[in-house]
């Protein structure tokens, strides 16, 4: 029955923030853009993150877009609330404070208003309770669990480079713990390097070809200088901890450092790359601190349970109670905040879809065709994601600039046979517009049409010309 109900819980959960968050977000966030172009090019890795960003996204080709964007997301917090559960239970022998981590969630935006702008934190959301969980497994019940870790670990450290920092001290255990060294006489770990290996060497080629240029880009967003704002940061992370431990406390728990061997070594693979990244940030300013601890807050309370001694016989009603009405009350100001369009939430980009569906008449009008390429300012990459046929930028990859979104196959023969849609600078009208990003790539490229319009990002910005210009296909 518990089971089941944990079932319920978090299927219910992803499918009403699903068809929430479809019906009432204007628009998809620009890492939604990226991911689906990452997913075009297919390759072993992107300008920001591993392959399985984009792998991710490769169903968008052929669902709707939005609607898959949305629901990937909520799915995949829906499996990683569930690990979260096993987690706690695990550490704590207890389907109360299972139950308790698992509901400590809710008073987070991470599982749901914050993760929604992030195309690799929300998988790290869902594979991390299953990674931990399954070394925990490894260790302490059955070797075979270095199979189900290794795929997990090795998919995590393909979503984002930061899972790296567990695996490698997970790694570490081995070689240093009496207790997990055996695991060396185990055929079965050697099968379980060779499938993480398998699964993140392909990267480290493509790291290699493409200047590392995942790594540069993190570089350029980190500044080195004192951050004052760590303590703030941290604190707007983790702050269900405090009302989890005032449960707990008020329970007749206390926190304690665990005393089975696996608990403790599990805890210290968590704490101590949380305490490396934030000594960093707190030396280096950069305004990505927030994404890069969110997804830690997902391991927090099932560990926090896990360190709670004497196990409480009962826990008052009335925190269930809360911690369900906050998920209610989470999910509730969401759709009123959108739906009222509260500070522009409810029609923040809301003119970029009718502006693809425009552009997508224009060239059916023009030429009958679908539309294939298109290319100039940052308006230009928003029509691969919302015109139906996801027409492919004409961006080049370079390692020089390393640009979000490229084309890794692109050709000039191939935009010569399909022809191109153009979008200029906004705010830039035609007579002085010259497409030159895209005319520095293709030199050779005669356009066929040129048309101005007025484009409205949303209501509480101002209308400006855009200049459009149509490169006509072969015959």
């Amino acid at each position: 029955m518990t089971r089941r109900l944990l079932f319920l819980w978090v299927l219910g959960y992803a499918l009403i923030w699903t068809l929430i968050t479809v019906y009432l977000d204007p628009a998809v966030p620009y890492d939604a853009v990226e991911a689906l172009n990452w997913a075009q090019n297919a390759q072993w890795g992107s300008p920001k993150n591993p392959w399985l960003v984009g792998v991710m996204m490769r169903p968008a080709l052929w669902l709707p877009s939005n609607v898959y964007w949305y629901a990937a997301h909520f799915l995949a917090i829906a499996a990683g609330m569930a690990g979260t559960w096993l987690l706690a239970r695990r550490l704590s022998g207890s389907d109360r404070l299972a139950w308790l981590a698992l509901l400590t969630l809710n008073l987070s935006g991470l599982i749901n208003v914050d993760i929604i702008s992030y195309n690799d934190n929300y998988l790290l959301v869902m594979l991390w309770p299953w990674m931990m969980l399954f070394y925990l497994l490894a260790i302490t019940r059955n070797a075979r669990w270095w199979l189900a870790f290794a795929v997990t670990a090795g998919l995590a450290a393909m979503a984002k480079y930061s899972s790296l920092a567990f695996i490698g001290l997970i790694f570490l255990s081995t070689l240093i713990s009496p207790h997990i060294r055996s695991c060396y006489r185990r055929p079965v770990f050697y099968v379980a390097l060779f499938i993480a290996a398998a699964l993140i060497v392909p990267n480290l080629f493509w790291l290699w070809q493409h200047d590392f240029a995942a790594f540069r880009w993190v570089d350029s967003q980190i500044q080195a200088g004192l951050n004052p704002g760590l303590i703030i940061t941290l604190l707007s992370v983790f702050y269900p901890l405090l009302f989890l431990g005032g449960m707990l406390y008020a329970g007749g728990a206390r926190l304690h450092w665990p005393t089975p061997w696996a608990h403790r070594a599990l805890l210290v693979i968590y704490l101590l790359p949380l305490l490396l990244i934030s000594g960093w940030f707190l030396l280096h300013d950069g305004g990505r601190l927030t994404e890069w601890l969110q997804p830690f807050f997902i391991l927090a309370p099932a560990l926090m349970v896990g360190c709670a001694r004497p196990v409480p016989e009962c826990l008052a009603r009335r925190y269930v109670v809360a911690l369900f009405g906050a998920a209610l009350v989470v999910v509730a100001g969401y759709a009123a905040v959108m739906y009222a369009n509260i500070a522009n939430a409810g029609q923040k980009m809301s003119g970029i879809i009718p502006f693809s569906h425009e552009m997508d008449r224009l060239w059916r009008d023009a030429y009958g065709t679908p539309l294939t390429y298109v290319g100039g300012d940052h308006l230009s990459q928003w029509l691969t994601f919302y015109v139906p046929s996801h027409p492919q930028t004409l961006t080049r990859w370079r390692n020089k600039t390393r640009p979000n979104v490229y084309n890794a196959h692109i050709t000039y023969p191939q935009i010569v046979r399909h022809g191109a849609l153009l979008v200029g600078k906004h705010g830039v009208p035609c007579s002085a517009e010259t497409f030159g990003t895209v005319r520095r790539d293709w030199p050779g490229l005669r356009i066929d049409h040129v048309r101005q319009i007025v484009f409205q990002e949303d209501p509480a910005h101002t209308a400006l010309p855009l200049c459009i210009a149509l490169v006509k296909p072969a015959p």
